[in-house]
């Protein structure tokens, strides 16, 4: 797994100074592998304007003790076409052991409505200490089905070796592709040393797994 460095802040919304920052519709609280009962559950659902609706789920399951002890964290999106009956789907899993990192944060996000309120963007994100990785996920309510894009793959080719990159989902673009605010987290830089990886914008496009820079913003 890549792993990013970011600042994990009060209420575990992870930000940095120069990352751009979108309000968030719901989440799932936090949840860790310290314990049976470490956080989580279900979030508010959220509507959108066509009248689906949809809700984020984060639960951990631990099983057995000592060298034999397993912690099984799932992501559930549950989604709801207008007064039709509500469906559960597991958008991502992982499994930790002993000597793995059983303290790592987890969370579970809704960004944003596409302005035709037809997708949903939606964020996984797991964190340790001063680590992060963020996964964008949508879900298309035409459809009825769900793209995940892990970002490092398609990012690292921009990326120079030693420069780590914080990405914050911010919303749909007019085309429908996820716009990506994305900065690397050299902030304590002195002088006038440029930034590894400046500030700026990216469309990814979630169907076909790829990435361009954007020309401005324009999430809705």
């Amino acid at each position: 797994m890549r792993k990013l460095l970011v600042y994990v802040l009060p209420l575990c919304i992870i930000s940095h100074a120069g990352a751009q920052e979108s309000k968030l519709l719901a989440d799932a609280g936090i949840a860790t592998c310290d314990s049976a009962d470490s956080g989580g559950g279900t979030g508010s659902w959220v509507a959108s304007k066509t009248g689906y609706s949809a809700a984020v789920e984060l639960r951990t399951k631990i099983t057995g003790a000592g060298s034999e002890r397993r912690c099984a964290t799932s992501w559930r999106l549950h989604v709801r076409v207008k007064e039709g009956p509500e469906r559960s789907i597991t958008v991502a899993e992982r499994e930790d052991r002993p000597g793995d990192n059983e303290w790592i944060q987890n969370t579970f996000e809704i960004n944003a409505w596409s302005k035709d309120g037809n997708l949903l963007l939606t964020s996984q994100i797991e964190a340790q200490g001063d680590w992060d990785e963020t996964t964008p996920i949508v879900f298309d309510f035409n459809s009825n089905s769900f793209h995940r894009a892990e970002l490092y793959p398609l990012f690292k080719k921009f990326i120079r070796s030693g420069c780590f990159v914080l990405y914050r989902p911010l919303g749909f673009t007019r085309a429908g592709r996820v716009l990506i605010s994305a900065v690397s987290t050299d902030g304590d830089r002195e002088g006038r040393t440029k930034a590894c990886f400046p500030e700026t914008l990216w469309e990814v496009d979630m169907s076909h797994g790829t990435v361009v820079r954007a020309a401005h913003r324009e999430a809705k």
